[in-house]
């Protein structure tokens, strides 16, 4: 039996992720959270809330490093949401600017 890949582990991701600690708020509909951005990419990031976050699964992600980038939450647990971004993961990075680096450049691309 051979080795396996898992979704999400760093050997198949197509955008680095950094970790950060920064405050943020995530709105979905009329509701405002107070959380805190874990981990970003060029494609979501990952949220630690407190509490229970049972509102629909598009939300908007404010932060003031960016400012807000909206996008649908795909995993969760009693402390953390996984936020995927609508936006193109290039138009995500320009939003992003020089924030972080999160778009392979050409030299680091395996030919």
């Amino acid at each position: 039996m051979g080795a396996e890949r898992s979704l999400g582990t760093v050997e198949n991701r197509k955008f680095r992720r950094a970790s950060v600690l920064w405050p943020a708020t995530l709105r979905c509909q009329d509701k405002n959270l107070d959380c805190v951005i874990f981990n970003l990419s060029a494609n979501g990031a990952k949220v630690m809330i407190k509490g229970p976050f049972d509102d629909g699964s598009r939300v908007t992600l404010s932060c003031t490093r960016f400012g807000a980038l909206e996008g649908d939450i795909i995993w969760r647990s009693p402390s953390a949401l996984g936020v995927r971004f609508v936006l193109a993961p290039e138009l995500v990075a320009k939003a992003l600017g020089d924030t972080l680096p999160l778009l392979p450049s050409r030299s680091d691309e395996i030919l």
